[in-house]
């Protein structure tokens, strides 16, 4: 009796197992998502272009170079002269310093310093707008290379411009600096440089 008892006991047990398995079985299999298929990425095709030469050997490169000379010394000889006629200022200054009243000898040589603070900022203000046109027009051969380059890059298949000066080694069969040098002297012969206001 006892022995029956125990095996009605295990009984229902057994059915569910067998019950789980056929509705495990019944159901529908879904497949596994497919991965994302890398992209395969295009062989690297490399070209090496020796910018720092071609800003200063371009004939763009080499005519912002003399206009910018001229405009320096021009403003160098407009500061010069200046600072010459202050010179003589605090010249004679020195001279009235004993003949002059206080007052009237405070007074002047406030004015004095006051003008040759004047001409510091005047200098400084000179080689701001020179700084500034030179950027600007450097920009604009930098513009030029790049759609230069591109154009290269179209018809010649390569994918990747390196710097001369960032490669320790190359073939000089990847060295577009020669064509590039010659394409961009027939597209921008020149550039002018070009004027800066000056600061409020």
């Amino acid at each position: 009796m006892e022995q029956r008892r125990r095996a009605r006991r295990r009984g229902p047990s057994r059915r569910r197992l067998v019950e789980g398995a056929i509705a495990f079985a019944a159901l529908p299999l879904v497949p596994p998502l497919p991965r994302a298929e890398a992209q395969a990425l295009p062989p690297a095709v490399a070209a090496v272009v020796d910018h720092q030469r071609i800003l200063k050997d371009s004939k763009a490169a080499k005519s912002i170079q003399q206009q910018l000379e001229v405009r320096r010394k021009l403003y160098l000889e407009q500061l010069a002269k200046e600072e010459q006629r202050l010179n003589e200022v605090g010249k004679e200054l020195a001279r009235q310093r004993g003949t002059l009243a206080a007052e009237v000898f405070a007074q002047k040589r406030k004015e004095y310093e006051e003008a040759v603070q004047a001409l510091q900022r005047v200098s400084n203000e000179r080689r701001r707008q020179l700084d500034e046109a030179l950027a600007a027009a450097n920009n604009m051969v930098r513009q030029a290379l790049k759609e230069i380059v591109d154009e290269l890059a179209e018809t010649r298949g390569f994918n990747l411009v390196l710097p001369a000066s960032a490669v320790l080694l190359f073939s000089p069969k990847i060295d577009i600096t020669e064509e590039v040098l010659a394409r961009l002297d027939r597209k921008l012969p020149s550039v002018k440089l070009p004027e800066i206001a000056a600061s409020e």
